[in-house]
């Protein structure tokens, strides 16, 4: 069964480890929330994170827009990654760049001479820059794309000021911060399972388990990641007629990145002479 879009709290997680396992001695609260969250980096399938956009509206809990200054601009802390970029003013979509030395335009730029010069002499003779040539040729035969990378906490672009608008992955909290889960059982079982197998490898460890039952845990574990990951990547019958319309297709729609892939899962309509 594919993912619902609702989550539940990891309180609900807690008293189901209680309940099922019965451990007797206090779990650190702490631990059991970073376990709860490598346990969401192990399944890692994109349904089961929030869908924002740095649109700015509060309604949805969205960030504003990002500001760039000098080429970067400081991206949102609960990013867990980026889906599109795209210019907040003209909506313009912005592509990941090929260009290694991006994330320096702004030095790159202070260090540019008040004229440069493309020909260089040395005595009676003077030859083009091959840096400069090629360059030339490249920006004549190809067309000039908005661009970005992403280093640590920004986002750097070749452009040096403006607002993006950012759709990106982020990790689902309470109101308090705490993570939540998808309300999907086999989801809860992998969280109920990896936290009682971490609180079993401390007790076997400290030899106050025996390897039967550690071994058991350990089973569990594995079994109910397997399955969450599964649900997790299980569509739902719209989302695979989505994905039929993108396939079956006489002519692909290569271009449609620069729409946002709004069209994309549209079906496809041929035309022959007869139709007109």
């Amino acid at each position: 069964m594919a993912l619902t879009g609702k989550y539940i709290s990891i309180d609900r997680i807690m008293e189901g480890i209680f309940r099922d396992y019965g451990w007797t001695h206090e779990v650190d609260w702490i631990d059991a929330l970073e376990w709860t969250g490598e346990v969401m980096d192990l399944i890692a399938v994109p349904q089961q994170y929030l869908d924002k956009v740095t649109d700015g509206n509060l309604d949805l809990n969205h960030p504003c827009a990002v500001t760039i200054n000098k080429y970067r601009g400081s991206v949102p802390c609960d990013m867990i990654y980026p889906v599109q970029v795209r210019d907040a003013v003209t909506k313009v979509p912005l592509r990941y760049s090929s260009d290694s030395f991006q994330t320096g335009l702004e030095k790159m730029e202070e260090n540019i001479p008040a004229s440069p010069q493309s020909l260089t002499s040395f005595g009676t003779i003077t030859f083009q820059s091959p840096f400069i040539a090629t360059q030339n040729q490249l920006r004549d035969s190809c067309t000039t794309d908005l661009t970005y990378t992403i280093n640590g906490c920004y986002i750097f672009t070749n452009f040096k000021e403006g607002s993006l608008e950012i759709v990106y992955k982020a990790f689902p909290t309470d109101a308090d911060g705490q993570p939540m889960i998808p309300d999907n059982v086999k989801y809860t079982q992998a969280v109920k399972a990896y936290i009682a197998e971490k609180i079993g490898q401390k007790l076997f460890l400290q030899g106050k388990m025996d390897g039967q039952r550690f071994n058991y845990l350990q089973r569990e574990r594995d079994w109910y990641l397997g399955a969450a990951t599964t649900a997790g990547l299980m569509p739902t019958v719209d989302q695979l007629e989505t994905w039929k319309n993108q396939f079956v297709r006489l002519i692909p729609q290569l271009n449609a990145h620069g729409t946002s892939f709004k069209y994309y899962g549209d079906m496809s309509k041929q035309r022959n002479l007869n139709s007109y």
